[in-house]
C-alpha cells in the first residue's frame, strides 16, 4: 500500500482530535446520492441491525433509517457525532476506534466503512474488527481508494505529480488486488467489486466526458461487497 506521507499520529487521543479539528472545519461527506447508491448495493432488510464504522456526521446512517434498518453508527471524534446526531437522530451513535469496536461478537448482520479504512493506523486490525462483530453469513461493504486511477496516471504523464491532496493525517490508495489481500487475510469473502468515480461540478470537464467509461481497475475507488469468511 501507498502512504501520501509517514503518518504524524501515533495515538487514539491525536487521530481524534485531528478528526475533531476537521469536523469544526467542515463535515467530510459524499453526495446523497452516494449514500443511496451503497445502500442499494447493499440491500439490508427492514429490521437489519447495521453498522457504520467511521460513521462521520451520519449521512449513511440517515439513508439507513429511511429504510427501516437498525442503525448504529461508531467515530472517532466527538465532533463527528455531534453532526450525526443531527443528521441521523434515530440512529445509535458512539465515540470508538474502528480498530477496537466497543460491541461484542456476531452483533451485527450488515456493516459498511465508506472511505475510512485507508486512514486508518492499522487497517488490517479494522478489518478484523469488522469481520469480529459480524454475525455467520453477515454482509459488509467498503469503499477504498485506487493508487491506479486514470486521472492520477494523466496527472503524473503530464505534471510528474499525482495531484493528491488530503488533510487526513494518515492516507493510503492500493490496487483492487492489494486491497482485496487485506481483506481475505482478515476475515472477510469478497464477492464483488463495483467501481467508483466521483461526480463534483468543478471536476476537470475532461474527467466528466470520460467518467462513464473509466474501467474498474483504473476507477477513482472500489466498493467491495462482501460477507464474514467461515470459521
Amino acid at each position: 500500500m501507498e502512504f501520501t506521507r509517514p503518518p504524524n499520529v501515533a495515538t487514539e487521543r491525536e487521530i481524534r482530535a485531528s478528526y475533531d479539528a476537521l469536523f469544526r472545519r467542515a463535515p467530510l461527506r459524499d453526495s446523497d446520492a452516494h449514500y443511496a447508491w451503497v445502500a442499494r448495493v447493499l440491500s439490508p432488510d427492514k429490521g437489519t441491525a447495521l453498522l457504520d464504522i467511521a460513521c462521520g456526521g451520519g449521512y449513511f446512517l440517515r439513508e439507513a433509517l429511511a429504510r427501516g434498518v437498525l442503525a448504529v453508527g461508531v467515530d472517532i471524534s466527538t465532533e463527528a457525532l455531534k453532526i450525526a446526531r443531527e443528521n441521523a437522530p434515530g440512529a445509535a451513535l458512539f465515540c470508538g476506534n474502528g480498530e477496537s469496536l466497543p460491541f461484542g461478537e456476531d452483533a451485527f448482520e450488515c456493516a459498511v466503512n465508506l472511505g475510512s479504512l485507508e486512514h486508518f493506523l492499522d487497517p488490517a486490525r479494522g478489518v478484523r474488527e469488522m469481520a469480529r462483530v459480524l454475525k455467520p453469513g453477515g454482509r459488509a461493504v467498503l469503499l477504498l481508494p485506487n493508487s491506479y486511477f486514470l486521472m492520477t496516471i494523466f496527472n503524473v504523464w503530464r505534471t510528474g505529480s499525482t495531484g493528491r491532496r488530503t488533510e487526513q493525517e494518515v492516507d493510503r490508495w492500493a490496487t483492487r488486488g492489494e486491497w482485496t489481500q487485506l481483506l481475505v487475510e482478515n476475515g472477510l469473502r469478497v464477492l464483488s467489486v463495483l467501481k467508483y468515480n466521483y461526480r463534483a461540478r468543478k471536476a476537470p470537464l475532461k474527467y466528466r466526458l470520460i467518467r462513464p467509461f473509466i474501467p474498474r481497475d483504473l476507477s477513482y475507488c472500489f466498493l467491495f461487497v462482501c460477507r464474514k469468511a467461515a470459521a
